[in-house]
């Protein structure tokens, strides 16, 4: 009870304190998106639209009072206004049509409330904020899970050990250990680079301890597409640090911890992917068989069957490696970002879809070309390259996860239009002074 009322009274704070502040609602909206306090509250304060309320707060506290300096409208912001349009046009459409309506419901606004965030989030600041809101509200499922992992007191495949207790985004193992893992180069960035929060010993020893969470909880799920996101994760982080040697050194300390530390039934689970055993078999037939009849069903409905079409799908797989056997199954996932779409929206949808990484991708490469021998604008190249890091991540773990359509990969798009356009106005306006670390004893005045 406690805890319930609690989250409330945070929830309520930050409507206070963003009153009149777009940028403050919007962050708490982040907070709603990622924390999801519905799904640790008592049922009776289930039923409050927390999302619906603080989005529409935000957005209205905007169009009112603060449209300074909006950004440019550019290909991430077209695309993503075109996903949102099409995404509704292919509902209307939907084999199964009352799935499909409540998958939109939560989808259409993860992908519109994207295209509304760089109208607020503009400066250094502001950028900072919304990352660390966005750290800190992944951290509250990280710490739990990852610490019960290294106590050796949780993981396991199918387990649920954070705080949402149900097979659905950061409830999912595949999706959280997707989620814990781009979160990793934010963490980095903010090591380097944060004003909000003072930096000093202790603020740089509680990051490291995160990253070690996050890596702990990515093996505690005991799901085999981490291990993808990981390989991705290591090299692109050493590939784009300054710092090779102590980066390298860093990550080979981490990996070598993080074996030391994996349960033998983490170690049973990888040995599944070179395996011929009949678990490993039946796996990787039911996404081949998915991701065929996904193929198959876009020929003949180049439009897609909208949110759900997954429901109609009809797939022979062996279920026995020796005999041969088989069996008809119905109604299985995507288990694919890039099969989800396209199975769901047709080639419209996956070209939207894929068009929003490559541009975002060209957002941040011209932040990291930019921001070259500029002092005032490295805090940006590095952040641009953390970013990519983190999109480089999801769309490997995305291979062989369906989230498609969850908060946190829209995000990642939003993100590279504000740091883009924070980059052209500084551009623009003259360069920024670097200001001096603040010391953690002197409080933080807002610039």
């Amino acid at each position: 009870m406690l805890r319930s009322l609690f989250i409330l009274l945070v929830y309520l704070a930050i409507f206070g304190l963003g009153l009149g502040v777009p940028f403050v609602l919007t962050l708490g909206y982040v907070w709603v998106d990622m924390f999801r306090p519905a799904n640790v509250v008592y049922p009776f304060l289930r039923t409050i639209p927390y999302a619906l309320l603080i989005g529409g707060a935000a957005m209205a506290s905007y169009l009112m009072l603060d449209r300074r300096a909006p950004p440019r409208i550019g290909p991430v912001t077209v695309l993503t206004l075109a996903l949102a349009l099409w995404v509704t046009l292919t509902t209307l459409w939907a084999v199964a049509p009352i799935a499909a309506w409540e998958k939109w419901d939560w989808a259409f606004k993860s992908v519109l409330f994207s295209v509304f965030i760089p109208f607020v989030i503009r400066s250094r600041n502001q950028i900072e904020a919304f990352i660390q809101v966005y750290v800190f509200s992944v951290a509250a499922n990280v710490i739990p899970y990852g610490a019960k992992t290294l106590i050796g007191g949780g993981g396991g495949y199918g387990s649920q050990h954070g705080l949402m207790n149900a097979n659905f985004f950061l409830g999912e193992g595949a999706t959280l250990a997707t989620v814990a893992l781009m979160t990793i180069p934010m963490i980095v960035f903010l090591m380097g680079h944060s004003r909000i929060i003072p930096t000093n010993f202790w603020t740089k020893i509680g990051y490291l301890g995160l990253i070690v969470l996050a890596v702990a909880t990515a093996i505690g799920t005991h799901e085999r597409t981490p291990l993808v996101g990981m390989v991705v994760l290591v090299a692109f982080l050493w590939w784009k640090s300054r710092r090779k040697i102590l980066v390298g050194a860093f990550c080979a300390a981490l990996a070598a911890g993080s074996i030391a530390f994996a349960p033998a039934s983490w170690f049973e689970r990888m040995a599944t992917i070179t395996s011929s055993e009949t678990e490993r078999d039946d796996s990787v037939n039911v996404r081949l068989a998915v991701w065929n009849w996904t193929l198959d069903y876009v020929k003949v409905h180049p439009q897609g069957g909208g949110f759900a079409a997954f429901y109609i799908n009809e797939i022979t797989v062996r279920t026995d490696a020796e005999t041969g056997a088989t069996e008809t199954q119905r109604g299985r996932a995507f288990h694919s970002i890039y099969f989800e779409v396209l199975g769901e929206h047709g080639y419209v949808g996956i070209a939207l879809f894929l068009g929003l990484f490559l541009f975002s991708f060209r957002a941040l490469r011209q932040v990291v070309r930019l921001s070259r021998n500029r002092p005032d604008l490295q805090w940006s190249r590095d952040l641009a390259n953390a970013l990519q890091v983190s999109t480089l991540v999801v769309m490997a773990c995305g291979a062989f996860t369906g989230f498609a359509f969850q908060p946190f990969v829209y995000y990642l798009f939003a993100m590279s239009v504000s740091v883009r356009e924070y980059v052209r106005r500084v551009q623009e306006e003259g360069p920024v002074p670097v200001l001096a670390p603040i010391p953690a004893s002197q409080p933080l005045a807002v610039r």
